[in-house]
């Protein structure tokens, strides 16, 4: 376990509101524990001991037993026979994939929404963005809680956007996706090379495009707006290549 603080410690009400153990500890432990992978509070290929964690989230083994289930269908936890559960590893390999799925099922979504959207998802649409807009942009761990809010309102915006697609199966691989591709955001990535990027103006015209049913437009802007990450990417792309320097050194064969 990292030194981060865990969402279970987060007092902003902002952050708190819907959560609630005393009601439902199952599903408050699979929220702070899926913020708590993502964030990075479990490291990769940490093993997550039923024990540990009943002390950590200060709740029954139960809850806790259940909550590692659901948070294993998400792809964040990996079970080992006879050895219990883990935090899923991290590869090149895998994020490479990852980014490349995210994007096409993305992509999937919005045309999807744009077909089947109507008034009141565009509605929707408008007062998330408007929503967002009043979140800071965070691109540093100096605040925990500031940046958690950015994530939050960030990913809250672009569920509505994809919402229009009527879909709860694609809504769901969409979403957990997005959460593992934001996981290694958070453990690899060189923040700073997203700080000056300005996501509340590329959200208001992809916002501005839907509400005016371009759709040319629209797409167009959401390849400019996945070509605008791409700086970032790469450091995770570097970063993660760095980590597997070693270990390919391990397994190189040996000359005779």
């Amino acid at each position: 376990m990292t030194a981060l603080v865990s969402v279970a410690r987060f007092t902003d009400p902002r952050l708190t509101v819907g959560i609630d153990a005393d009601k439902n500890p199952t599903q408050a432990v699979a929220h702070w524990m899926r913020r708590d992978i993502v964030r990075g509070v479990f490291a990769p290929l940490e093993r997550l001991k039923v024990e540990q964690l009943t002390q950590f989230y200060g709740v029954g083994h139960s809850p806790v037993r259940e909550a590692i289930l659901l948070v294993s269908a998400r792809g964040m936890i990996e079970h080992e026979h006879n050895k219990g559960y883990r935090v899923a590893g991290v590869s090149l390999a895998d994020y490479g994939d990852l980014i490349d799925i995210y994007q096409r099922t993305y992509r999937l979504a919005l045309q999807m929404a744009v077909e089947r959207g109507g008034e009141a998802w565009e509605e929707r649409v408008v007062l998330a963005l408007h929503r967002s807009l009043k979140v800071s942009k965070v691109m540093t761990d100096a605040d925990p809680e500031a940046r958690e809010l950015w994530q939050r309102a960030y990913k809250g915006l672009h569920e509505e956007i994809l919402s229009g697609c009527g879909s709860p199966i694609l809504m769901g691989m969409v979403g957990n996706l997005g959460d593992r591709a934001e996981r290694y955001v958070n453990l690899y990535a060189d923040l700073a090379t997203d700080r000056a990027r300005d996501s509340h103006a590329e959200h208001r015209v992809i916002v501005d495009a839907i509400v005016t049913g371009d759709a040319d437009r629209l797409h167009s802007l959401l390849d400019r707006f996945f070509e605008g990450g791409e700086p970032m990417r790469e450091t995770i792309r570097r970063n993660l290549a760095r980590l597997e320097q070693p270990r390919r050194r391990r397994a190189a064969p040996v000359s005779a």
